[in-house]
């Protein structure tokens, strides 16, 4: 697995940590035997025999015998075995020692204890071969139900949540005890992690019965997601409230962690189960094409489809006001940058090369930056490009050319203010792709009537409890809409 496929390096300081936050060390002694299944550069094990130099407790072949390393990168694990020898003077027999791919190949011994940092990387950012390669497991271990919604919003399913489904349900011996650096997402994520979240692996129970989330130490440098590491245990049915130690000022403060609504569903966070007064779900009544939508995405052409300037040279009827910061920040309302949608408003369609060539300033745009556009990544843009619509973005609907939408701050923050923008000059306000989140509406009163139910109160109080503040969830459209209890209006599109 190479490094680009999610590995992140536990620092050395930090396996000890885990291992003494949970005296690991203490039941290898005793007995137990340990086993790293995605072991990268052997941290955990070399955490391990630095522990027992500094007790002075000798590292016999025995003790040896008990600790097992997996890893698919040969080099990792040849480096490794050179390393112990050289500072510890000990070596790794080789049946300790595999060198395979967890997921797909078959490992027949099983321990007691379990201990690592599975590799973060979403399903959608693998490379394509071993995305097709993975297909089969992510349904195998129930984390979607078919491989269209791999495509879909469980694009975003992390592996991580893939090779802990693996080694809990066929690593661990019975009632089995494992322990793992995470990413945050596998509690906290809207929908891709639901599949995770039913807490069974390979038809046995796990639970996970205490978190540590951190906040503000560092322990994986240069990485923007949030993280925890936490205790599991098979063949154990899962129950709530689960403690859950946030960061706090350096100190670690007890929570408790509970479903939303469902037991699949993301973890809410409270500091005593008073708060939990605050009902689940909001009511708001919508028609069903008003389900909140997350803004449009270039797929990495920002360069090509967004201007600080409305461009002259382009056709008028193609460039769309974008939202930005100020419109929050400065209760700015004139639009401080541009969108070009090779789109049809009434339809949401994209429109046909030949509809393009009618307009000559659009056409030449397009095609001086054809190479750029046809360069682009993602399975679900590759699908429209392969159809030869290389000018295509996601994100673009009926939804997108609603006159009214809205909107509001969906990534990275810890408030929640809606607010309503109409359209300027004829053309629709849009969204940045997932910076911002709305709800189309078709009439002016009824979305200053979505605004006034969506400044209730209790919103932003769920938003905090789902442990989105700052983050990238903070307000996607998932995670409103499993806040809000939707109750049908009548159509409005008319």
């Amino acid at each position: 697995m190479k490094k680009q496929i999610g590995q992140v390096f536990t620092p050395l300081k930090w396996a000890e940590w885990l291992i003494n936050r949970w005296n690991i060390f203490d039941a290898w002694l005793d007995g137990a035997h340990i086993c790293d299944p995605t072991a990268g550069q052997g941290v955990f094990a070399l955490a391990m025999l630095h522990i027992a130099r500094n007790r002075g407790i000798p590292i016999t072949p025995e003790r040896m015998s008990r600790l097992t390393l997996i890893e698919i990168t040969p080099s990792l694990l040849e480096q490794l075995k050179e390393n112990v020898r050289q500072e510890f003077g000990v070596d790794f027999s080789t049946s300790q020692i595999f060198c395979q791919d967890i997921i797909t190949e078959p490992h027949t011994q099983q321990y007691d204890i379990l201990i690592g940092n599975p590799p973060w990387a979403n399903f959608g950012d693998l490379p394509s071969t071993y995305k097709t390669h993975l297909k089969p497991y992510f349904i195998q271990e129930g984390l979607v139900t078919d491989t269209q919604r791999t495509l879909l919003g469980s694009s975003r399913v992390d592996i991580a949540a893939l090779v802990l489904k693996v080694v809990l349900g066929k690593l661990l011996k019975k009632n089995g005890l494992g322990y793992f650096y995470l990413p945050t997402s596998l509690f906290f994520g809207d929908g891709a992690h639901g599949g995770f979240r039913n807490y069974n692996a390979d038809h046995r129970n796990f639970a996970v019965d205490i978190v540590y989330e951190f906040t503000s130490t560092k322990v994986f440098e240069g990485i923007n997601t949030g993280y925890c590491c936490a205790r599991f245990q098979c063949d154990t049915e899962q129950e709530f409230p689960v403690t859950y130690c946030k960061e706090v000022d350096g100190n670690w403060v007890e929570h408790k962690a509970l479903p939303l609504k469902d037991s699949d569903d993301p973890w809410r966070i409270v500091q005593n189960l008073d708060e939990l007064k605050t009902g689940a779900t909001v009511e708001i009544k919508l028609a069903p094409e008003q389900k909140p939508r997350q803004g449009v995405n270039t797929c990495g052409a920002n360069s090509v489809f967004i201007f600080d300037d409305k461009p002259t040279h382009l056709p008028e009827e193609f460039l769309y006001p974008l939202a930005t910061k100020e419109i929050w920040r400065q209760n700015i309302s004139s639009p401080q940058k541009w969108i070009l949608l090779p789109y049809h408003r009434e339809t949401g369609k994209l429109l046909t090369w030949s509809q393009i060539e009618k307009y000559d300033t659009l056409r030449d745009y397009l095609q001086h930056y054809q190479d750029v556009l046809q360069a682009r990544k993602g399975t679900m843009l590759r699908a429209s490009m392969n159809k030869g619509n290389w000018w295509a973005m996601l994100g673009v609907g009926p939804y997108s050319f609603a006159p009214f939408k809205v909107i509001w701050e969906a990534y990275g923050k810890n408030q929640f203010n809606p607010t309503v923008l109409s359209s300027v000059d004829g053309q629709m306000w849009q969204g940045n792709q997932a910076m911002h989140a709305f709800i189309p509406c078709w009439c002016e009163n009824d979305a200053q009537r979505i605004k006034a139910a969506l400044e209730n109160p209790q919103i932003p109080v769920l938003l905090r409890q789902l442990n989105g503040a700052g983050k990238c969830n903070w307000a996607q459209p998932g995670k409103i809409k499993k806040i809000l209890s939707f109750g049908e209006v009548e159509n409005r599109l008319v």
